[in-house]
């Protein structure tokens, strides 16, 4: 039984790469860390603002395109999308 623990601990040890480390990471640099500390702060402001759940259906070569955006952006899907309807509003608001 202390084999299975030991593997299961040896495992357990084991640094996780997600495909988001890999684009993000910075080789030989220390300024990672004050992108994700000022990306975090952000992340904390904006958690503040109401939201509603909404669901729709999208093309798959959008939503693969959005979700590439999102890992190289290090944003969530949701924030890329508000971005976007922000501004396709705001641009409406400008031609009236």
């Amino acid at each position: 039984m202390s084999k299975v623990n030991d593997i299961k601990n040896m495992k357990r040890q084991q640094k996780q790469i997600t495909p988001t480390h890999v684009l993000t990471e910075v080789v030989g640099e220390e300024s990672n860390v004050d992108v994700k500390e000022e990306n975090n702060q952000r992340r904390k402001e904006e958690r503040k603002v109401e939201r509603k759940r909404v669901s729709f259906d999208l093309r798959t070569d959008l939503h693969k395109e959005l979700k590439m955006q999102s890992i190289l952006q290090e944003k969530n899907v949701y924030l890329l999308i508000e971005e976007s309807v922000e501004k396709y509003l705001s641009e409406l608001k400008g031609k009236d």
